[in-house]
């Protein structure tokens, strides 16, 4: 079962690598897919294989200190809710690169679905796999902070986009407002805005980035203001009204992972028979049914097929892999 598990988080785990060898090249749509199906991966260990195989074990407690995090139910569930983030992010990345102006409000839906997917990610770990988690590179867990906090800040940012052009003005400077806020590097390691950019630290790539996107929004809302004063008049709440405030959504469903029901692989010599197999069997002593298996010392005396083998000299290999290399 360990095999299985492990060879079944390692095919999540590539799918999450190609998807983001496509997000580096452009191609969202199939990077989305493929965070899918990573996501997918994990939720089938997370939700079937694992919980069946952990109902079977006297250890729990020992296996959730010293296991793999792999084997986790905690860490699959976990990382489920985080590759679905992922291929959001790439569902928005397809939207705003078509031509022409976005559809603003859905664009900050699919923005705080993706942040509350990585809070989702955060929590199931901090409260299933708390062991796990206190392992992981602290730069991972800070880049997944700085991921949630720039995703409400855009969520916001649209909606004040579209509560402009839909002619709620003094709302649109309030969002906007708040969307300055929590672009904000934060004071406290639990306070509101971004974890501080650090010079070499896992963010210090991201820096000319954060600050465009501050000046970008801090020039919007001085002409948003200016033109209030001058021409609209719209009193600005404090906050956001209730009524106003964007909802989450998630556009992306789990790609389900089934698990194929194969034929096993033989395991004897390419291109052997049946018959020589048989011949194998009667040359060791063995049978098909009630001996034990030969040993390797036996199989290796008595099987006939490897008599050439044994009778080739060292020197013999030698020669024949220093002619090899030299003609190649």
């Amino acid at each position: 079962m360990f095999e299985l598990v492990m060879s079944i988080a390692t095919y999540a785990l590539s799918e999450s690598n190609i998807g983001c060898d496509s997000c580096i090249n452009g191609e969202f749509p199939q990077a989305s897919r493929q965070f899918s199906k990573a996501a997918g991966a994990f939720k089938y260990l997370g939700d079937e294989l694992l919980p069946s195989w952990m109902a079977k074990s006297q250890q729990h407690a020992k296996m959730d200190k010293d296991a793999l995090a792999e084997t986790r139910v905690g860490v699959c569930v976990a990382f489920t809710s985080l590759h679905m983030a992922m291929a959001q992010q790439m569902a928005v990345g397809t939207i705003l690169v078509k031509p022409g102006v976005p559809n603003y409000a859905l664009v900050g839906k699919l923005c705080l679905g993706t942040a509350e997917e990585c809070e989702s990610f955060v929590n199931t770990l901090r409260s299933k796999s708390a062991v796990h988690m206190s392992r992981m590179d602290p730069s991972f867990l800070t880049l997944i902070t700085f991921e949630i906090n720039v995703q409400r800040a855009l969520s916001l940012y649209f909606l004040a986009r579209s509560l402009w052009t839909s002619g709620e003005h003094g709302v649109a400077i309030s969002a906007l407002s708040e969307a300055t806020v929590a672009m904000r590097t934060r004071t406290s390691p639990t306070g509101r805005g971004l974890p501080e950019i650090e010079p070499n630290g896992p963010l210090a790539s991201l820096t000319s980035e954060v600050i465009e996107f501050r000046r970008h929004i801090a020039t919007l809302l001085n002409s948003w203001e200016k033109d209030n004063s001058l021409v609209y008049f719209e009193k600005v709440p404090p906050s956001v009204p209730a009524n106003n405030a964007l909802k989450a959504i998630q556009l992306k469903k789990v790609a389900e992972f089934c698990l194929e029901m194969k034929d096993p692989l033989p395991f004897s010599v390419p291109g052997i028979g049946v018959d020589d197999t048989a011949c194998t069997l009667s040359a060791t002593g063995g049978n098909t049914e009630s001996d034990a298996p030969p040993s390797y010392d036996q199989a290796m005396i008595n099987d006939s097929r490897l008599q050439p083998a044994r009778e080739r000299s060292d020197s013999d290999l030698a020669r024949e892999l220093h002619a090899k290399l030299n003609s190649e």
